[in-house]
């Protein structure tokens, strides 16, 4: 530190000391600055201009700077790569203050921890994540601050712990614990490996008086909990208090959930499945094409069921009850959803009035939405049924908070300030004193000229005048004629040339006023902004559990429009080992293909009877598609939601194992094969005899032969071994075979027909396999040249006819590779090469063949006959000797 350091400077390297890991906004009049190394580093990340202070001084230190009004677009763009940012405010107005103005940091702003609806998603919830590993188990926990939500689960080992990261997706992680540092991987590096690039945060040690300090008023309740599940609770409230010091963090208890009560998606399953995210964007996954919710909260618990459908079969059935119910009462969902629109989040905007941070515009906006959510439940109320009201939990009364509500109409105008140094936030008559410091603000020269007129009334002095100057203020006016006609309570304040300037009580009570009334409207104002806070604030968990009411009828609500649009049909859902789906289509597919064009198809698997299909079928002829949608079917049944087919019935799934796709871990190192065979491997440790596994193309990223032998254990496992339910896509129709000697395996494929050598996918699930791979006519599809598909056509025939002769090394096989007879009679029959001209110029066809083409292929097939003639004349290649 320079021994020059200006008390600015000292003032800043405090901030910078007790956050090290924080880049410090610091309050520079209407600027925040940054100086230093976070100087350097935010005008390389933020494009800021990098300038110094003090310049060409011995105390010259690096700054640059943002405008406070546009600091939170800076703030957002650095917590998305990560960083956290501490906010050091002025606390003192600085033209009240004589020297250095005192500065504190008020805020902490962390991805886990943001509030400000500028830096969140209002579909997804934000949520801070705490590990703690212990020699034994490991707890996770997971704070949404934006929400107040908290929910904590102990796991048997970090593999679980890291399926619920995964599922969950928080923004920013904290990590510690006992276990975590005799771990064989560091925790920070399978946490990132699972969850990609998030901040992972190494936690200090929490000791029992540290954990006590940390879970606050929390500690009675969290006390029943496991070891673990109190570390990792305490690791996240420790955290969070930290980041907004001297503020109550919204948290009122804390949710257990129990992961043998979800189905399990692990990040692979989530992957494959493109559930909430797909390469070809938010459309193309499965949340895209159901979430029709129309509120914040509703978007969100959509999104956290879709990634943890339930496993208990009751409380299925309950949620699939309500969206029954909107899909069987048209009006009544209409009604109720027109109502949800105008609701929005309720949930945050409680949150951000119990922290203080609620402006003008979001009382307002909390004001309209109760106003909306009260209409929700007029409509929602009015299901006559005794079972309509039970089904959507009418049991008593729902508290609307209405005594919030109408005290936000009556106070707050119809359109709030988005800031309450705007002014202008309440009603017209809402307070007298408000009211009259607002009237001298806006009309007090008009206040003074009614004095005026006053005056001259009660005086006789046609010619007074109330004046005012910036040196003597208000004053009355006599002409000298008239001055010994003034009342003798006036007091002389000056002479003039023209006559006498007085002052009166009246006019210094009024000029007072007057002159004062900016501060004390704006006083007034704060004031009665602060009261209103209050109030909110007192009724922040009545909002909150109103929100959550209304969250879950909308996503019912929601379920049961997608039902009614795209003619979904409720499942049977039940504890049995069958999953039967009869016209079943793929509920994001349908939607990006042309009306009508996609082809439903039945699939029956019973785990005590055909557990297992082999899938065959030609590329691009929908077997893939068809292992997604029994997946998402299952998905979809299991969250509570109607499924694409005509009829269903789902057995309970314990857990979606996939293998679908191809794909490289460069950043490990690993190849596609490499990447295949982790993921199989994961799925044979995890299949239980209630899962359903779905595999596509096991083995194919190997030899023939290796991975022919893979797939085929692979599939003998999960039947013998797991017997699960399974769909197994495969191009190695010796696979087949397995149905003749298991009676749990089934041979289904997915139909297509060939004519004159273009292919049509029928897209249709037929018995038995299929007869043929049509790899050649889907080559052609895709655009192969002509040249190149004669050839295959040559070759596929003769490999298809047992010939390989003239069969370059890597198509032969290695149970044909053969050395060729020699025949007597030489001459009387093609020679190897010839019959594979001849069988290329068989499969040629002749219409689709370009003229360039037809050279290219003429002058190849020339030159195989010239290289057999030459060599047939050396010696040793026969002919006579």
């Amino acid at each position: 530190m320079s021994a020059r350091a200006t008390p600015l400077m000292l003032q800043h390297r405090a901030a910078k000391r007790a956050y090290p890991d924080a880049i410090v906004f610091f309050r520079l009049g209407d600027f925040y600055e940054m100086f230093e190394d976070d100087a350097v580093l935010c005008s390389r990340l933020l494009d800021l201009t990098l300038t110094s202070r003090n310049k060409g001084k011995p105390d010259e230190v690096p700054m640059a700077g943002v405008p406070h009004h546009a600091a939170h677009g800076y703030i957002g763009r650095l917590l998305s790569l990560g960083y956290n940012v501490a906010i050091c405010e002025q606390m003192a107005d600085p033209t009240t203050v004589k020297g250095i103005v005192p500065r504190e940091v008020v805020r902490v702003l962390t991805p886990g921890t943001v509030t400000s609806s500028e830096h969140l998603d209002v579909s997804t919830n934000n949520w801070l994540a705490a590990i703690d590993v212990t020699a034994e188990r490991v707890g996770i926990a997971l704070l949404d601050v934006s929400t107040g939500e908290l929910r904590a689960a102990g796991f048997p080992d970090l593999a679980g712990a890291l399926g619920e990261l995964s599922r969950s997706l928080p923004r920013e992680v904290i990590a510690g614990g006992d276990g975590a540092r005799s771990a064989q991987e560091p925790l920070p590096v399978a946490i990132r490996a699972v969850l990609g690039e998030v901040p992972v945060r190494d936690d200090a040690p929490l000791d029992a008086a540290a954990l006590e300090a940390a879970l606050g008023p929390l500690a009675g309740e969290a006390a029943r909990g496991a070891v673990e599940v109190r570390g990792a609770v305490g690791r996240a409230l420790r955290y969070a208090r930290a980041c907004s010091p001297g503020v109550d963090l919204p948290v009122r208890r804390i949710a257990d959930f129990d992961p043998s009560e979800h189905l399990v998606l692990d990040p692979v399953a989530q992957r494959h499945l493109e559930l909430v995210e797909s390469p070809a964007g938010r459309k193309s996954t499965l949340l895209g094409t159901i979430d029709a919710t129309r509120t914040p909260p509703g978007a969100r618990l959509l999104r956290r069921r879709l990634l943890a459908p339930l496993t208990g079969v009751a409380r299925i059935r309950r949620r699939l009850d309500q969206v029954e119910l909107f899909v069987d009462d048209p009006r009544l969902r209409e009604e109720l959803r027109a109502a949800l629109g105008a609701v929005g989040d309720l949930e945050r905007l409680a949150v951000r009035a119990m922290l203080g941070e609620a402006t003008p515009k979001d009382l307002g906006a909390l004001r309209d939405g109760l106003v909306a959510a009260r209409r929700a439940v007029e409509v929602v109320s009015g299901v006559e049924a005794p079972t309509g009201q039970e089904v959507l939990e009418l049991d008593a009364t729902v508290d609307t908070v209405d005594d919030v509500a109408d005290a936000l109409r009556a106070a707050l105008c119809d359109r709030p300030p988005a800031s309450e140094k705007e002014g202008a936030i309440f009603r017209d008559g809402f307070d007298v004193e408000l009211d009259e410091a607002e009237k001298l603000r806006r009309h007090g020269t008009e206040l003074m000229i009614a004095l005026e007129a006053k005056l001259r009334d009660e005086t006789g002095i046609a010619t007074l005048k109330v004046r005012f100057t910036r040196v003597f203020g208000w004053y009355v006016e006599v002409t000298r004629s008239h001055t010994a006609r003034a009342p003798s309570s006036w007091r002389r304040k000056q002479t003039v040339a023209g006559g006498e300037r007085f002052t009166l009580p009246e006019l210094d009570e009024l000029a007072d006023r007057i002159v004062h009334a900016e501060a004390r409207h704006r006083e007034r104002e704060l004031s009665l902004l602060a009261e209103l806070l209050v109030t909110v604030k007192a009724a922040s968990d009545r909002v909150a559990a109103l929100s959550e009411r209304i969250a879950r009828w909308d996503v019912a609500a929601a379920l049961a429009e997608i039902a009614h649009r795209f003619d979904y049909r409720r499942p049977d859902v039940d504890a049995s080992d069958v999953l039967a789906i009869t016209d079943g289509r793929h509920p994001v597919v349908e939607q990006l293909a042309a009306a009508g064009r996609f082809v439903p198809n039945d699939v029956a698997l019973e785990a005590s009877a055909e557990r297992l299909w082999i899938v065959t079928g030609p590329n691009m002829a929908g077997k893939s598609t068809l292992l997604r949608q029994v997946a998402l079917s299952v998905v979809l049944a299991q969250l509570g939601s109607f499924v694409p087919a005509r009829e269903a019935r789902i057995g309970i799934v314990d857990r979606v194992l996939s293998r679908v796709g191809a794909s490289d871990n460069l950043s490990r190192g690993e190849s596609t094969f490499m990447v295949e065979m982790r993921e199989t491997a994961e799925i044979l440790r995890k299949a239980t005899a209630k899962s359903l596994v779905i595999l596509d193309e096991i083995g194919r990223g190997t030899s023939t032969f290796d991975g022919l032998a893979i797939a085929w254990a692979v599939a003998e496992y999960l039947d013998e071994a797991v017997r699960c339910r399974t769909l197994f896509a495969t191009h190695y129709h010796e696979l087949t075979a397995l149905a003749d000697t298991s009676e749990h395996v089934r041979n289904v494929s997915v139909s297509a027909e060939e004519s004159d050598g273009d292919i049509v996918f029928l897209h249709r699930l037929v018995k038995g396999p299929a007869s043929r791979s049509y790899g050649v006519a889907v080559a052609k599809l895709a655009g192969l040249p002509e040249s190149v598909l004669a050839r295959s056509r040559g070759l596929l025939e003769m490999l298809e006819s047992g010939g390989n002769t003239a069969a370059p090394a890597p198509l032969a096989t290695k149970r044909a590779r053969k050395t060729p007879q020699l025949e007597l009679f030489a001459g009387s029959a093609p020679s190897g090469n010839e019959r594979e001209v001849l069988d290329t110029l068989r499969g040629v066809d002749v219409e689709r063949l370009t003229p360039l083409d037809a050279l290219s292929l003429v002058a190849r097939m020339k030159g195989r006959l010239s290289k057999e003639s030459k060599e047939s004349k050396e010696p040793g290649k026969g002919g006579s000797t």
